[in-house]
């Protein structure tokens, strides 16, 4: 409903959110035969941070592939076919350029409910970030009491 600004260099950012749509686009697969793979981007900030997160409702991350997402030629199935799969790098260059401005790239994901990927900017320059406008847990997930 407003503009969200950050002082950031274009490229790279760009860089990190045409990887994080085109993961999506490519992870989002229906959970159910004829249904619409959904992916979902957000965009929020506040007075100290801009974020943008991108979530999908495909396969999802086993426990412990978030962290491990961002490692240079990890692949969640190395099994895939070439043609469906990348190098394994984008990641791994997303969240260095995400650490370049002094921000964050984190996943969430649980098997068969999707992954969320947010990227977390200071708003200013030099600026530290200390919390995130957006949630890394996506808002329909219930979490386990």
């Amino acid at each position: 409903d407003r503009p969200c600004l950050a002082e950031a260099d274009v490229r790279r950012v760009e860089r990190v959110l045409r990887n994080l749509v085109s993961n999506a686009i490519d992870h989002a697969g229906p959970r159910r035969p004829g249904a619409t793979p959904t992916v979902v981007v957000r965009v929020a900030g506040d007075e100290h941070a801009a974020a943008v997160a991108v979530r999908d409702h495909g396969v999802g991350l086993a426990p412990g592939e978030s962290a491990m997402v961002f490692n240079r030629f990890w692949r969640a199935d190395p099994a895939r076919a070439r043609t469906s799969g990348g190098t394994g790098l984008g990641l791994s260059i997303s969240l260095e350029d995400a650490h370049l401005h002094g921000g964050w790239l984190q996943a969430w994901g649980r098997p068969d409910e999707g992954a969320q990927f947010r990227l977390t900017l200071p708003r200013r320059n030099g600026d530290a970030l200390r919390r995130s406008p957006i949630p890394l847990i996506p808002d329909d997930v219930v979490e386990p009491v």
